[in-house]
This record gives structure tokens, C-alpha cells and sequence, in this order.
């Protein structure tokens, strides 16, 4: 009797073509699977890695951009959009102001002379001659505030005096005849001031600009003047030392130098009682007043 051998049992050499083919085809299958999975997974990937962008023109006009980071499987991306676009994305409609005014009959319901979708025009006229010369005095009567005298609220001649302008630039001058109240709010207006006491309790005032132009000035006024000097030190030390005296004195600027100028008058004849009530060889050790005379300054 022939015995019989298992299956699992046989050798190598007696495995059958039909086993190779079986074989093979397992293989094939497994193999065509893999690559499916492989390519599916690349394709989902890929998939996932694209994404619309689209960067938006910014316009320098607008608001500062907005920056938005988008992070993919594959890379970073950062967008950049106008932030006038990201808080909305409904236009809206401008206004043509048309200057034709024979189109512009009744602009109150007139579609006819508005189009959408364009930029605001806006026309200035040339101003006239007469607003240009409006213009022109309203910028004369802008003043700077005289920051040394902030927060000084009550009149105080002396420290007036002590804080007026040592020189004064030659040119138009306004000269005011107020009270004591007046003329701190006039020296408040200005750092390029004078100031003298006046006859009757009034005070006279001179400046550079027209400060108070709804008070009467005048452009012109006498003085005790000088011949010019040279030295800048010496017309300040002048100045000062005639200050200390208890005269009321400043330089003006002159084409050669400077002029000393000692007291404000109104009229000649309050310089001339000036003049003649002052011990000019005792004035002479203290300042330079060569050529000492009653001048009409201004106008």
C-alpha cells in the first residue's frame, strides 16, 4: 500500500505551476494596491495644499493693509489686502460734482448730473482780489503769545519793562495809548514790544504787528535817538544800563547798525521836556548817547 505524503509537507521541487500563478497574482494585486494607496494619498495631499489666493492691488490712499497668514500642508502663505476692502466688500458709490453749470439746473433730484463709481471732484476758485487782501490782513493780526508773560495777571509797569524787546527790527510800527490792563494784554500778544508811561495814567505801547486792531494806533511816534552803532554788545548794554536808570530804552535795527532810543512820546514837545530834564554827561558813563536828539520815528 503507497503512503500518502501532506500537503504541507512537500518540498520545493514539487510546488506546481498552478501554485507559481496563484502566486504571482497575489503578488500583482498587493503590489497594485499599494501603488493605489500611494497615489491616493499624494492626490489628497496635493488637494489640501491648494488654495485660491489672491493679493489685491494696495492702494496707498487707504487705510494701512492687513496682513493674513494662511498656513497649508505644504507652505505658508501670507496675504495681503487693503484694509478698507477687508471691512467690506460692497463699493460705494461716489459723486462727480460736475462744474458745467448749465448742466446743474436743480441738483436736488437730478440723476442726470451724478455718476456712480467716480472720484469726488472738488473745484476752488481762485480767490478774488478783495478776499485775497482779507486774507492777507488776517494773517498780519496772527501774533505769537508772549510766553514770558503767561501767568502774570495783574499790570505791573516795572516788570514790563524789565521783559519788553531790546530791539525792535526797523519797519511799520503801531503805537497804542491805553490803560494799564490794556496795554499788559497788548504785551501779552507779543514778544516784540515797548512799553513808557504816559501822561493822565496812560501807558504807551508800541509793537511790531497790529496786535489789537479794534483799539486806534498810530504809526508813529517821537523818541530821544542816538547815532548808529556798530556793535551789537554795545547798543545791549546800552540798553540795559539806561533800563537800570529807570529810562525806558531800546535800539532799532538800521541799515548801518543800531540807534538807541530812550522814552515813547506822542507828541515833540513831551520829547523835548525829555531831552532837556536829563543830565547827559552823568547818561554818558553808563551808555553810548553820541548824537542824543529828538526823532520822529515811524510814519
Amino acid at each position: 500500500m503507497r503512503e500518502r505524503t501532506p500537503v504541507g509537507s512537500r518540498k520545493w521541487k514539487e510546488i506546481t505551476d498552478f501554485d507559481l500563478k496563484v502566486l504571482s497574482t497575489v503578488i500583482i494585486v498587493l503590489s497594485l494596491i499599494t501603488i493605489s494607496l500611494f497615489l491616493y494619498a499624494f492626490y489628497l495631499k496635493m488637494q489640501k495644499s491648494q488654495v485660491d489666493v489672491v493679493i489685491r492691488e494696495v492702494n496707498p490712499n487707504t487705510q494701512p493693509p492687513v496682513e493674513t497668514t494662511i498656513n497649508t500642508a505644504t507652505q505658508t502663505l501670507v496675504i495681503v489686502e487693503s484694509a478698507t476692502e477687508v471691512a467690506t466688500d460692497i463699493t460705494e458709490p461716489t459723486i462727480t460734482v460736475s462744474t458745467d453749470v448749465s448742466s446743474m439746473t436743480n441738483i436736488t433730484g437730478q440723476a442726470s448730473t451724478v455718476q456712480l463709481g467716480q472720484p469726488i471732484v472738488v473745484v476752488t476758485p481762485e480767490p478774488t482780489e478783495s478776499a485775497a487782501s482779507a486774507n492777507e490782513a488776517t494773517q498780519s493780526t496772527q501774533v505769537d503769545e508772549n510766553k514770558y508773560l503767561k501767568d502774570l495777571t495783574k499790570f505791573d509797569y516795572d516788570l514790563l519793562v524789565s521783559r519788553m524787546a531790546e530791539n525792535l527790527p526797523e519797519g511799520t510800527f503801531y503805537l497804542y495809548t491805553v490803560d494799564g490792563e490794556t496795554a499788559l494784554k497788548i504785551a501779552k500778544k507779543t514778544q516784540n514790544y515797548v512799553i513808557d508811561r504816559g501822561s493822565g495814567g496812560k501807558y504807551y505801547v508800541v509793537t511790531t504787528k497790529n496786535v489789537m486792531p479794534d483799539l486806534k494806533s498810530s504809526n508813529a511816534f517821537y523818541t530821544i535817538k542816538t547815532n548808529v552803532i556798530t556793535d551789537s554788545k554795545e547798543a545791549f548794554k546800552s540798553v540795559v544800563n539806561l533800563r537800570t536808570v529807570g529810562i525806558s530804552a531800546f535800539s532799532v535795527t538800521t541799515k548801518g547798525g543800531y540807534s538807541i532810543c530812550m522814552g515813547i512820546f506822542t507828541s515833540e514837545n513831551e520829547a523835548r521836556d525829555f531831552y532837556y530834564g536829563q543830565d547827559w554827561t552823568e547818561l554818558s558813563k553808563y551808555a553810548t548817547v553820541k548824537g542824543a536828539a529828538v526823532s520822529r520815528v515811524g510814519g
